[in-house]
This record gives C-alpha cells, sequence and structure tokens, in this order.
C-alpha cells in the first residue's frame, strides 16, 4: 500500500487554519462594520436619544446579527475575492450577501411583538452596511491601484500618453495605465472618429476630438507619447496616423491585438513600438484545428531547412499539434541549436532531435530518413535570394533541384505520407535561375507527386514579412543607421504574407494535400516597395526624405517589377479553406523526360556559369507544351 497514491481528502487543517487566520482582519473588519452601522442606524431613528432598551438590544442582539453577515459573506464568497481586482460582479456577490442578511433580520424583527429596535434600523444599517463593506474592500482597487480619478497622482516621471481610439481597447488601456503607476503612463486625453464620443470622459480621461486633431492636441495637452488603441486599424488607417504624427515629433505606440494576448506573446495594456505587420495590414488567419491536429498528432514530422525563418516558426506551429517526434534539419550549426533549446523549452514531451547537414548531401538526407521515418515532411531548405543565385546557378542546381529530388526519393523510399514543398512566386515564368530552380520542384511535385504511397504537394510563396535577409530587415537595418533605404525601382511592387500566417497555412496545407496539387495563398494587395519604405520610415516618427532619403538602385539581374502568382495557362480554384487556393491548369512532362533530364544535368555538370544557367531554364521549360485551357478560374481575392 506505500505505493499507492494517498486519498484526496481535501485541504488539511493545517491549510484551513492557515486561511482563516489570513481572513481575520478582514471578518473582524466586518463586524466592527456591523456594529458601527447599527449604532448609527438608532442614532438617526432616535435623534441620538436612544431608549436604553434599544441598547440592551442592541448589546446582545448585534453581536448574533453580525455573525449572520459573516456567514453570508463567507457562502457568497467575500472573503476570496483580491479586491484589489474587484468588478461589478464581486460588488453584485457583496450585494447579494448583505441582503440575503438584512432582510431575514427584518423578518424576525416583523415577527416580534415588542420591537425595541424599530423595523427602519434594520433597513438603514443594510445600506450602511453595504456601503461601508464596499468602500473598504474596494480600497485598494481605488485607491492603491489608482481607481479614483488622479488620486495621489504625480506628475514627475509620468509620462503624457494621447489615446487614439476611445473603444474597448482604448478604455482598457486608460485603466490599466492608471492602475499600474509603476508604467509612468498618465492618460491625458483621447480621439475617436466617432463625433458621438466627443466631450466624453472615460475613466476620468476626456474624448477631445478625432484623429485630426492629434498635431494641435499634443501641442495643447502637452503629450509626449500617442498610443494607437485600434488593433482593427487597417495599415492605411495607420499610415495616415504616423502622417498626423510626424510633424509633432511625438513617438507613437500600439497596443497589442487580441490574438498576441492570447497567445501570450503580449500583455494587456502592453504598448510596443509600431511594426511591419502593422503596416502591411495581413487578416487574422484561421485554420481547421481538428484536420491539422488529425495530421500531426502522434506523427513523426521532419523539417528541411529548420533554422531559417519559415522553418523555425513553422517548428515552433507543428508542437501546437503534439507531434511524437519533431526532427530538424539544417546546414547551420548555431540556427540549429538554438531553435533546438527554444522547442524543448515550449514542450518536454515531444522528441526533438536537430539532424546537421544539406539536403545536398544524398547519403546525409537517406540516413535522417532511415532513422526519423517521417510520416509529415515540410521542405523549406532551398537558396532563395535572385542576386546570388544568377552568380551561382551550380549550387541553385545542387541544393533547390537535387536538394529537392533527394528529399522526395527518400520520403518515397521510407513510407512518408505527406511532403509539403515550399516553391515560389519566382516560379512562374521564371525570369531568374532562382524562379527557375523552384519551377523545377514544381514539376517534380506534378510527376511524382500522386499514385503512391507519398502524396507531395508544393505551396507556392510570396516575400513573407521578417524574414532573414528580406527587404523588410533590410530597410530596418538601414533606418537604424539613418538611411538611406535602397529601392530597386520606383515601381516595384510585391505581395506580403507575415511569418506566423504562412508557418499556418504550411499546416494547413499538409491537412488537405492530396498529391500532386500546386497550393498558393490569398496574399492580398501588391504593396509598392517605396510606399512601405515610407511608411517603415514614419513609424519611427520621421518624414521620408527630410529625415532619411530613399535612393533607387536600379533593377537587379533576375529581378521583376511586379510578381505574377499564376502564369496564363493557369487558374485558382477555391478548396476547403478560404485563404488557400488550387493551381489548376498547365502541362506536366513525362516523369522519365523531367528525371532523366535531371540525372543528365548532374553527370556532367556544365563549367560556365552561363551554360549551367540555360541548362537550369532548360528544365524548367520542360512543360511548355500545348496545355488544355483549365475549364474553371476564381480570381485571388
Amino acid at each position: 500500500m506505500g505505493g499507492g497514491r494517498a486519498l484526496d481528502r481535501g485541504p488539511s487543517m493545517p491549510s484551513l487554519t492557515g486561511q482563516m487566520l489570513r481572513r481575520l482582519p478582514a471578518i473582524g473588519t466586518d463586524a466592527a462594520i456591523v456594529l458601527g452601522s447599527y449604532a448609527l442606524a438608532l442614532a438617526l431613528r432616535f435623534d441620538g436619544s436612544v431608549p436604553s432598551e434599544s441598547w440592551a438590544w442592541f448589546s446582545w442582539a448585534v453581536p448574533i446579527i453580525a455573525l449572520g453577515y459573516i456567514f453570508a459573506n463567507t457562502v457568497f464568497g467575500v472573503y476570496r475575492t483580491a479586491w484589489q481586482y474587484g468588478g461589478t460582479l464581486d460588488a453584485v456577490y457583496l450585494g447579494l450577501a448583505v441582503s440575503l442578511v438584512t432582510v431575514i433580520a427584518f423578518g424576525v424583527n416583523v415577527m416580534l411583538e415588542h420591537r425595541p429596535i424599530p423595523l427602519s434600523v434594520n433597513l438603514i444599517s443594510g445600506a450602511f452596511i453595504f456601503l461601508f463593506m464596499g468602500v473598504v474592500k474596494l480600497s485598494p482597487r481605488l485607491m492603491v491601484r489608482g481607481g479614483l480619478p488622479f488620486v495621489g497622482w504625480t506628475e514627475e516621471g509620468a509620462q503624457r500618453v494621447l489615446i487614439v481610439g476611445a473603444g474597448n481597447t482604448g478604455q482598457l488601456l486608460a485603466r490599466e495605465m492608471r492602475q499600474n503607476r509603476e508604467w509612468n503612463y498618465r492618460p491625458v486625453c483621447f480621439v475617436d472618429d466617432d463625433p458621438r464620443k466627443k466631450g466624453m470622459r472615460i475613466h476620468g480621461v476626456p474624448v477631445m476630438g478625432t484623429r485630426h486633431e492629434i498635431p494641435s492636441l499634443v501641442e495643447k495637452m502637452s503629450v509626449g507619447l500617442v498610443a494607437l488603441a485600434i488593433p482593427s486599424a487597417h495599415a492605411t488607417t495607420i499610415e495616415e496616423i504616423l502622417a498626423l504624427c510626424e510633424a509633432t515629433k511625438v513617438p507613437v505606440r500600439i497596443v497589442p491585438g487580441v490574438p498576441e494576448i492570447v497567445s501570450g506573446r503580449a500583455r494587456v495594456g502592453e504598448l510596443r513600438e509600431v511594426t511591419t505587420d502593422d503596416l502591411v495590414a495581413r487578416d487574422p488567419v484561421e485554420v481547421d484545428l481538428e484536420a491539422c491536429r488529425q495530421a500531426l498528432q502522434g506523427r513523426s514530422v521532419l523539417i528541411t531547412g529548420a533554422a531559417g525563418s519559415i522553418g523555425s516558426e513553422l517548428a515552433r506551429r507543428v508542437l501546437d499539434f503534439e507531434p511524437s517526434a519533431v526532427h530538424l534539419l539544417d546546414a547551420s550549426e548555431g540556427g540549429l541549436h538554438e531553435l533546438r533549446l527554444r522547442l524543448m523549452q515550449l514542450s518536454q514531451e515531444c522528441q526533438v532531435r536537430p539532424w546537421l547537414g544539406s539536403i545536398a548531401d544524398q547519403a546525409k538526407v537517406s540516413q535522417v530518413f532511415a532513422v526519423a521515418r517521417p510520416q509529415v515532411v515540410f521542405h523549406c531548405a532551398a537558396y532563395k535570394h535572385v542576386p546570388l543565385m544568377e552568380e551561382h546557378p551550380d549550387q541553385a542546381f545542387q541544393v533547390n533541384v537535387l536538394g529537392t529530388l533527394h528529399v522526395f526519393q527518400a520520403a518515397q523510399r521510407w513510407g512518408a505520407e505527406k511532403v509539403v514543398f515550399l516553391s515560389s512566386h519566382t516560379a512562374v515564368n521564371p525570369s531568374s535561375v532562382m524562379g527557375a530552380s523552384k519551377r523545377v520542384g514544381e514539376l517534380m511535385v506534378r510527376v511524382m507527386g500522386h499514385g503512391g504511397k507519398t502524396a507531395l504537394a508544393a505551396i507556392r510563396l510570396t516575400n513573407v514579412i521578417d524574414s532573414r535577409g528580406g527587404v523588410v530587415s533590410i530597410f530596418a537595418r538601414q533606418i537604424q543607421k539613418g538611411g538611406p533605404l535602397s529601392v530597386t525601382h520606383p515601381e516595384v511592387a510585391r505581395y506580403f504574407l507575415t511569418l506566423h500566417e504562412v508557418a499556418t497555412l504550411i499546416i494547413q496545407v499538409a491537412a488537405q494535400a492530396q498529391g500532386g496539387e500546386i497550393f498558393i495563398l490569398d496574399v492580398g494587395d501588391e504593396i509598392r516597395i517605396v510606399e512601405l519604405a515610407e511608411r517603415m520610415i514614419r513609424s519611427q516618427g520621421m518624414e521620408p526624405g527630410r529625415d532619411v532619403e530613399i535612393v533607387y538602385t536600379g533593377l537587379r539581374p533576375g529581378e521583376k517589377l511586379r510578381e505574377n502568382m499564376v502564369a496564363p495557362d493557369e487558374a485558382l480554384l477555391s478548396t476547403a479553406h478560404s485563404k488557400v487556393f488550387e493551381v489548376q491548369g498547365g502541362a506536366t512532362p513525362p516523369p522519365a523526360e523531367l528525371l532523366g533530364e535531371i540525372s543528365a544535368l548532374e553527370a556532367h555538370l556544365p563549367e560556365s556559369g552561363e551554360e549551367m544557367a540555360a541548362r537550369i531554364h532548360a528544365l524548367a521549360r520542360l512543360d511548355q507544351r500545348r496545355a488544355p485551357a483549365p475549364t474553371t478560374s476564381e480570381p485571388l481575392a
């Protein structure tokens, strides 16, 4: 019996005793309030001349009544409430407890033939008891945490804040700023575009106009910080507010949205800098959680290129669906080590194993698959920078073409269920070596992706915000150095996706892929790169052209002015997810021809970079034959 688990007999006696001891001050205070309230009610009822008989009844009856109030407070959980955070519901419970005992005391008094204590005293004392108990219990919130308007507020060290948005988020921010004095923020006014709110006061803070009055109010109210409390605002709205704040030279901060708070990445009332995610304005992504869980739960998952921006974020998202193991393959030693440490902190149950090596090493890839036996593979590893691949086409072939083939063949050999290959928008009518190498990967998905036990699918991605080496990170470094920001061309435009939504939707694609498909995501609207540069400059409280210059450097080899997500002979079909589309159409070369051409090129690698580039482009054009026109087409949202 000694090895068995002890029966749960509830709280121990020392625990209960400790709880009672902690509650004694509150219980004593409540008893004093009851005695004082009845004495005050008697004095008021008899104009200060209380009969001796009434005092005699008071001396023995009121202590009993006080015990009744204490018992009711205990039953309604009044003594378990953290009153420094008390709210309306807590006050309701206190009111119910006081009302119940007051009604009982009144009823007992009604039944007495002789009443030394008048009936009105029961009612008057009940009102006093609720008032005094409420004030005493809420005093930590009202006084210590600043619930009363500016009680004990000192200007020294407190930054005066103008809050943009007098809605739920704005009022919550104002309340948190006033309750948390250690933050050293003092809300002095709101602005809101709803004219009905002008002149109102929220937590004692006035609504003084619309966003267009921000510059004048900053000067009038000596504002030191502008806080955006409009988490649902579109990027254009945020940019307009940033432009209005430019002339004031006052820093702008933003309140995190609900998804950030729920995920634990931010706290209620916390302020952060305006990020590129805010300026690009991507809608929140919801996925079919049950389908994703069925695809990953209890399975062995392999992520190639795991130490990269997308791979590492994808690894974190995969852990949410409780796989049995996550295997991480990457050639970056430092990145792989750091990722393993982060993932092990997130989950103690899931096996996390790093594999140091390149997908260009066929023997290494085979070893990883033989040991890991992954059931789901996310193939993220690739060389992605267009200009570099123009200079090193041999590496584009070794990694992006042969490496992808190694992964696909190993997946089929060792019985993986699904492989999701990350392609690129540059694969559409490729003008670069990188794009051509990605197009070859898509063709391999088409010819190898179905008909066997392993389903291969591709997903075309576009620019990912905050990916390492991307335009956003480059602009951020250039702004930090004071500029200038380098833009290739005034008309160049790109689509952008956030890192979080890309990782989330990649898992969604894995859940719904059947084999041989090419998917693309809802990429939203194009953004001109020069406009993105201007938004990022304004987000730092500076003016483009005056504080930070923008210079044009010219398009680099292989780059396009505009992105195409689908080719002329392709169309888009809706899928089960509103933000995921399937590419239909386009021709597919015979498997033997495609794989034979790749093997031939591998056997006789050209010494010339120009010839190697030409051969990769030739591989990408193997599908350019007459293909049937797609019958169903839906525009990309």
